[in-house]
């Protein structure tokens, strides 16, 4: 698949584009020497700059030590959900497939801007959103061991998203990253609507980024099934952020006993079609019901003994 990359979104997703930020947080930091919003941005990038490293060694040790991968099992389920990523990504043309693939390679930059934002206003919490990525990857990476899998596109090569392949219940070797089941990017997503607080504007644009998000990571790198399973597994990773441990404990019951289902007993779950899609809405509809009960953020005074912060602005008594 030929991706044409557009020439601001090449900047924003580049090195320029980060030195350009970073450049622009030292000026801010300069002009605003009391404020506490630029330095905390500042360390969060520097951060995730000296974890990526770290996570590179993680994958390509995970992948050393499960060359075979369960692509065809997920492409399987995939074609019996009757929604699969290769049926999604033909719909986009190039030029649709160009702006979806630098929004693929914008998690970061969206995680940080997140977290700007809840510095920056009265009822955010930043300190529980960064515990959640903080569990959203660490727990993550640890999942993908369960179900080793890279994507369509790395599996199936010149085949994805165009052809059709009749594949058997068989492992299958692919020299990449076994990083597929779930998908740690809707999770992620997923997690800025969970933390977008009561802001009607702030629900709406992560609404809006998880609708671009899903729609990326059929098109270039994951399956049907990993969104799903990667639905509890984001409810599972708040929850466990807020410190409700006995609710995360249900969702994360929910994601392994999916990806053991298709690691030991793939054959069941595709011998009845009508059976699997059931089985799939209603774990979404579970989660996001799960999710709706979920108790209000927390008061301020309660953030504060918890770890989190009110973050005044100017002007404002808090």
């Amino acid at each position: 698949m030929t991706v044409s990359h557009g020439v601001p979104f090449a900047i924003a997703n580049s090195a320029v584009g980060w030195m350009l930020c970073i450049l622009g947080l030292l000026v801010w930091m300069w002009f605003h020497p009391r404020e506490h919003f630029g330095p905390k941005i500042l360390l969060l990038i520097l951060v995730f700059s000296a974890l990526g490293p770290v996570c590179d060694a993680v994958m390509n040790s995970e992948n050393a030590h499960h060359p075979l991968k369960f692509d065809y099992f997920l492409y399987r389920v995939d074609r019996n959900l009757g929604v699969s990523a290769f049926s999604v990504a033909r719909l986009f043309a190039e030029w649709q497939r160009s702006v979806l693939y630098q929004l693929y390679q914008s998690l970061t930059l969206a995680m940080i801007v997140w977290y700007g934002v809840h510095l920056r206003r009265r009822d955010g919490r930043p300190n529980r959103l960064l515990i959640a990525y903080a569990v959203n990857f660490a727990i993550g990476c640890c999942l993908y061991v369960v179900l080793p899998a890279c994507g369509p596109r790395h599996a199936f090569g010149a085949a994805f998203p165009a052809g059709d392949p009749v594949v058997p219940l068989i492992l299958v070797k692919v020299d990449r990253w076994p990083n597929a089941i779930p998908s740690l990017h809707v999770s992620t997503a997923l997690l800025l609507v969970l933390f977008a607080g009561k802001s009607r504007v702030l629900r709406s644009i992560a609404w809006v980024y998880l609708a671009g998000t899903v729609a990326a990571t059929l098109a270039f790198e994951h399956y049907t099934i990993d969104l799903i399973v990667a639905v509890p597994f984001a409810c599972f990773v708040a929850r466990a952020a807020e410190g409700q441990f006995r609710h995360a404990a249900y969702h994360l019951t929910l994601v392994l006993g999916w990806m053991l289902s298709i690691r030991y007993a793939t054959p069941i779950l595709v011998a009845s079609p009508a059976v699997l899609r059931m089985l799939a809405c209603s774990t979404v509809a579970w989660a996001a019901f799960s999710m709706a009960e979920r108790a209000d953020p927390l008061t301020a005074a309660h953030r504060v003994a918890s770890g989190d912060r009110v973050q005044p602005r100017p002007g404002v008594a808090v």
